[in-house]
C-alpha cells in the first residue's frame, strides 16, 4: 500500500544531503506526493562531484533518481567525464533508476532498464521530455534546478512517448484490487484507483478526474507512478522508453524481452519459463504460451497479458506489417481515438490529404530526428501549424518541400498550447501544396549546381557588408523572378554570418532556424549570382595538417622549446597583435592550431586564413633554416608535402 503522508515526511529526512537538498526536503513535505520508495538526490556538476559520489558508493546507497544541474555548463562535459558518471550510474541507480542531465534546453538521461545491466542513453530537446517517462521526478527536478518553470510540465516531452503513455491502459494487480475494494487510501490517490477499470486509458482516466475532483493531469501522473510503484497496478512508465525506442528504431521485440524491460520479470524468471515451455514440447516461437505461462506463474494477469500484446503489435511489429502493404495504402495503425504512423509508406502530401478526406478534428504532430511538426484540423481543415520557430504558412511548406521521413502521431480532438495566433493558416491545403511543389522543383535546381548539393562549402566575399550595402537598396529578384522583400533581406544579412567557409550548405540551413530551407537555398542561390558569397574552393584543413607535420618533424630536430620560441616569435613578426595573429594557437608541446571559433566569429574568409597560415609557414621555415641546415629543412618539408599529396 501507498505510505500515509506523515510516512512519506519521515522518509524525506533520509534522502542524502546534495546541493539544495533542503529546498527538496520542504518542497516532499508540503506536496506528500513522494512514494516513500523512490529517492532522489541533485547536485550542480562541479570538480569535487566524483569524490561525493564515491562517498555514497562507499556508504551503499541506492537511488531511483540522480540529477546532474549542468544549467551553468551546459553539455560541454569531457568525454571522460561522462564515462565517470556512467560507472557511478551503474553502482547508485537502483533498477529503472535515471542519472539524469538537466539544462534549460536539453536533458540527457542515462537509464538503468537495461536487463543487461547496462545503461540505456536518450536525449531531449527539452527538459521536460523526460517527465513522461519519470513524472514522479518533475516536482522534485524543478524544486531542486533553479530556471525550471513547473507550468510548462504539461506539454512537455516527445510526441510518440507522450502517445505511449496517455494511451496506455492501466491494470490493476491482485493487491490494487484488493486495495482498491477496502477503499484504504486517503483523496487523491483513491480518486485515482477507483477509477481505474483495465480498460480505460490514462488519457481518459486524466479527463474523468479532472472533470470531476479538478485533478490536474500532472498530479494524476504521478500519483499513478505511486501505484506502480506499490505494485497496484502493473508497470506502465517503466515501459515508455522501451516502446518508443523500439518504434522509432523500427525494432521487433519478443513478449519474454518486452516483460524483462517493464521490470515484470527478472532475467532469471524469463530464463525459467523458457525452459518451462520446452520442457512441455512446444518448441519457439509460442509467446502467447509464453504470456500463459506467465499468467499461471502469477507475474501478470490475463488482462495486463492482452495490454501487452497489443503493445507488441502496435510498437513492435509495424515494419513487418508494412512490407506487405501495397504503396497505395496508407501506413496506420489505429488506437483508441489516436494514430500512429511512419512516414515513408505514405509521403507528406499524402498524410495531410488524408485528414482533409476524412475531414478530422484534431492534432497531428510529426517527429523527424530535429524538429517537431503540429498542425491543428477543424471539419478537414488545417487552420494552424508550427515546426519549432517556423509558424503558418512557412511550417506547413517546409514539411512539404524538405521532410521525407518521421513518425507522426494524430490525436482526435486533441489541443495544443503551443498553437497561437501568429500560428494561423489562411492559405488552403491545394494552394500550399502547388506552392511546395514549386520550390520543390527551385530547391532540386540549384542544389544540382553547386558542386557537393548540400555538402558544399559556401564563403563570403571579403568585403561583403560594403557591397550589400550597395546593392541592398536596389530592386532584387531570386532566379524565380519573384522579389526579394525588405523581410528577405534581413533574413539574407543575418544568414550570412553563418557562411563561414567551414560550414556545409546543410549545416547552415539547420543553424537558420527562423527561415525555411526552401527560401535559404533561394538566397544562397541569389548571393552567389551577386558574387556576394562563393563556393570554397581551397580547404583550410589540408594546409593546416602539411603545418602541423612541418613542425612536428622539425621539433625532432631542433627541440621542443627553441622550436616553439620560434614559432612565437614568428608569429609575432608576422601578425603581430593583429586578429591574425588571435586565429592561431601554440600549445605548451609545440603543437599548432587553429582557433575555428574566432575564425567563425571573425567572419573571415577561410581563403584569408590560409594565406595569414602562409606567411607564417615562410617565416618559420626561413627562421629554421637560419638555425640548422638548410637543406635538412627542405628535405623534410619535400616529405611532408610528397607524402600528403600521395595520400
Amino acid at each position: 500500500m501507498i505510505p500515509s503522508p506523515s510516512d512519506q515526511t519521515k522518509r524525506a529526512s533520509d534522502y542524502p544531503q546534495g546541493r539544495s537538498a533542503g529546498r527538496a526536503e520542504k518542497a516532499i513535505e508540503e506536496k506528500n506526493y513522494f512514494s516513500s520508495t523512490l529517492s532522489f538526490l541533485t547536485y550542480s556538476y562541479r570538480e569535487t562531484l566524483f569524490s561525493e559520489l564515491e562517498r555514497l558508493v562507499e556508504a551503499g546507497k541506492g537511488f531511483d533518481g540522480l540529477i546532474i544541474d549542468l544549467m551553468q555548463t551546459g553539455f560541454s562535459l569531457p568525454i571522460e567525464a561522462m564515462v565517470k558518471f556512467s560507472q557511478f550510474a551503474k553502482r547508485l541507480l537502483k533498477p529503472q533508476g535515471v542519472l539524469l542531465f538537466v539544462k534549460a534546453d536539453g536533458a540527457i538521461t542515462l537509464t538503468k532498464d537495461d536487463p543487461g545491466g547496462g545503461l540505456t542513453f536518450n536525449t531531449y530537446d527539452s527538459p521536460f521530455g523526460i517527465f513522461a517517462r519519470h513524472p514522479m521526478l518533475a516536482d522534485y527536478v524543478c524544486a531542486t534546478v533553479s530556471g525550471l518553470d513547473r507550468r510548462r510540465l504539461r506539454g512537455g516531452g516527445s510526441t510518440l512517448a507522450n502517445h505511449i503513455l496517455f494511451t496506455s491502459v492501466p491494470v490493476l494487480s491482485a493487491e490494487g484490487k484488493q486495495v482498491k475494494d477496502n477503499f484504504t487510501l486517503t483523496a487523491p490517490q483513491s480518486w485515482v484507483l477507483q477509477v481505474i477499470d483495465d480498460y480505460s486509458s490514462i488519457e481518459s482516466i486524466t479527463r474523468l478526474l479532472e472533470g470531476q475532483h479538478h485533478l490536474p493531469p500532472d498530479e494524476t501522473l504521478r500519483i499513478l507512478q505511486e501505484l506502480e510503484s506499490a505494485k497496484l497496478i502493473f508497470p506502465i512508465f517503466s515501459r515508455i522508453q522501451f516502446l518508443a525506442n523500439c518504434y522509432h528504431n523500427r525494432k521487433s521485440f519478443r513478449l519474454g524481452r518486452y516483460m524483462v524491460a517493464a521490470g515484470i520479470v527478472s532475467e532469471t524468471q524469463l530464463r525459467e519459463l523458457l525452459e518451462r515451455q520446452a520442457e512441455d514440447g512446444l518448441g519457439r516461437g509460442q509467446k502467447i504460451y509464453l504470456g500463459l505461462l506467465a499468467v499461471r506463474s502469477g507475474y501478470l494477469n490475463t488482462r495486463e497479458l492482452e495490454v501487452l500484446l497489443d503493445d507488441q503489435y502496435l510498437y513492435g511489429g509495424y515494419h513487418k506489417k508494412a512490407d506487405d502493404m501495397s504503396g497505395t495504402h496508407m501506413h496506420v495503425e489505429t488506437m483508441r481515438d489516436s494514430m500512429i504512423g511512419s512516414l515513408g509508406a505514405i509521403d507528406t502530401a499524402g498524410l495531410l490529404q488524408s485528414f482533409v478526406t476524412g475531414k478530422k478534428t484534431g492534432l497531428l504532430t510529426i517527429e523527424n530526428a530535429d524538429k517537431s511538426l503540429i498542425v491543428a484540423f477543424a471539419v478537414g481543415k488545417p487552420t494552424s501549424a508550427r515546426m519549432n520557430k517556423l509558424k503558418g504558412y512557412d511550417a506547413i511548406v517546409e514539411f512539404l518541400v524538405s521532410w521525407n521521413d518521421g513518425i507522426f502521431v494524430f490525436r482526435d480532438k486533441g489541443l495544443s498550447k503551443e498553437l497561437d495566433d501568429s500560428c494561423a493558416l489562411t492559405q488552403a491545403l491545394d494552394r500550399m501544396l502547388l506552392d511546395a511543389a514549386l520550390n520543390q522543383d527551385h530547391v532540386n535546381q540549384i542544389l544540382s549546381t553547386l558542386p557537393g548539393g548540400r555538402n558544399t562549402i559556401l564563403e563570403r566575399v571579403w568585403n561583403f557588408e560594403t557591397l550589400w550595402h550597395q546593392i541592398e537598396s536596389r530592386p532584387l529578384r531570386y532566379m524565380d523572378d519573384t522579389p526579394v522583400t525588405d523581410s528577405d533581406k534581413k533574413h539574407i544579412f543575418d544568414l550570412v554570418s553563418l557562411i563561414d567557409g567551414l560550414s556545409t550548405l546543410d549545416e547552415v540551413v539547420k543553424a537558420y532556424e527562423v527561415w525555411p530551407a526552401y527560401m535559404i537555398i533561394k538566397a544562397i542561390q541569389a548571393l552567389l549570382e551577386a558574387r556576394l558569397v562563393n563556393v570554397q574552393q581551397a580547404s583550410l584543413f589540408r594546409p593546416v595538417s602539411i603545418f602541423q607535420r612541418i613542425v612536428s618533424d622539425l621539433q625532432k630536430v631542433i627541440g621542443r622549446e627553441d622550436n616553439r620560441s620560434i614559432l612565437l616569435a614568428t608569429l609575432e613578426q608576422v601578425h603581430g597583435t593583429s586578429a591574425a595573429a588571435s586565429r592561431f594557437n601554440i600549445d605548451g608541446e609545440g603543437r599548432v592550431s587553429v582557433n575555428l571559433s574566432q575564425v567563425k566569429a571573425s567572419g573571415a574568409p577561410v581563403s584569408s586564413v590560409i594565406l595569414e597560415l602562409r606567411r607564417w609557414m615562410e617565416a618559420y621555415l626561413a627562421y629554421c633554416r637560419r638555425h640548422i641546415d638548410p637543406q635538412n629543412v627542405d628535405a623534410i618539408v619535400a616529405k611532408v608535402i610528397n607524402g600528403s599529396q600521395s595520400g
